[in-house]
């Protein structure tokens, strides 16, 4: 283990409120480019303040954290009766293959009814900064899984997160084999979450403990399991316990022989899920809009598993791992 990684390992022993604070303090030093900062593009729209979410410049955040991400800047903009506007066409995320590529648009609608050319011909525009994750409505501030914190984001998601048109034909082609209210759903990463185990993110259930969870629910029924995983040996351990109860969608693929050098964002393997990065993040989205729809979801405590139960309906029932952070 690095010196990096036992020092954040240390970091996260303490008290969040101390963690916060250092990251304020880290973010503003490295990731300077990301302090909130007030500008002004041209004389339109005077009686309104813009507020431009932008992605942080790591480019490795997975799609459902960058859409985590939004939401606590779209709450932040709401608390101080700013118009929120998603800009991935300046600035680069995981998912960008060209440059000057809307890419938020490629998987959601904007989220205002002003463009971004409108908006960068504005008066008053705020661009994002990382403090806004720390200063949005307190359910925001951390990935709850709390029956009212989630109704509070699928709210929020109502009224400004609508699906692109390509993400919901897709769901609707999944729908033609798929009935997951039906269904019992099972989220659950590999890879780099339970092999990396990276400071500061949850502790994943072992494969063993989530079949044991979802047997509760189909023991009396003959319910299906609708399986969400990116890893080969999570599907192939959930497979030979659970056999012909499981479903997954048409399109599925799953990383082979992960080396655990790095993120998965950052190895090559990445592309056993799907050569080009639109393609990537378009089948994970239909899946979690799937996963949201199950009469249950199981999983570990994951940006995935907290977007579909924030996308889910207050009847859906939420069983979530909590087993602490690595």
């Amino acid at each position: 283990m690095n010196l990096k990684k036992i020092l954040k390992k240390i970091l996260y022993l303490c008290p969040s409120r101390y963690i916060d604070k250092f990251y304020l303090i880290y973010n503003r030093i490295f990731y300077s480019e990301l302090t909130e900062k007030k500008m002004t593009f041209g004389s339109s729209n005077e009686d309104k303040t813009f507020y431009i979410i932008r992605p942080r410049t790591n480019s490795v955040e997975g799609l459902m954290a960058l859409l985590f991400y939004v939401i606590q800047h779209i709450g932040y903009a709401e608390k101080n009766n700013y118009v929120p506007v998603v800009d991935f066409k300046n600035y680069k995320v995981q998912y960008t293959i060209q440059k000057g590529e809307d890419t938020w648009e490629v998987f959601f609608k904007q989220i205002s009814k002003y463009t971004l050319n409108e908006v960068y011909k504005s008066k008053n525009v705020i661009l994002s900064g990382l403090n806004a994750s720390y200063e949005t409505y307190p359910y925001l501030r951390e990935k709850s899984f709390d029956k009212e914190d989630l109704q509070e984001v699928h709210n929020l998601i109502k009224k400004y997160i609508k699906f692109s048109d390509a993400a919901l034909a897709k769901y609707k082609d999944e729908l033609s084999n798929i009935n997951p209210k039906e269904m019992i759903g099972l989220y659950l990463r590999g890879t780099d979450y339970t092999k990396l185990k990276p400071a500061g993110e949850a502790v994943q259930p072992t494969v063993e403990e989530a079949i044991e969870r979802v047997k509760q629910y189909i023991k009396n029924n003959d319910k299906k399991v609708f399986l969400v995983t990116e890893d080969e040996e999570v599907y192939k351990k959930v497979i030979s316990n659970l056999g012909n109860k499981v479903v997954t969608v048409s399109f599925d693929r799953y990383i082979k022989n992960y080396s655990a050098k790095n993120f998965l964002a950052k190895d090559s393997c990445i592309e056993q899920l799907a050569k080009d990065a639109h393609t990537r993040g378009m089948n994970y989205l239909v899946k979690i809009m799937l996963l949201s729809q199950c009469s249950c979801i199981v999983g570990g405590k994951t940006c995935g598993s907290w977007a579909a139960c924030a996308l889910a309906d207050e009847k859906t029932k939420i069983d979530i791992f909590e087993l602490g952070n690595y």
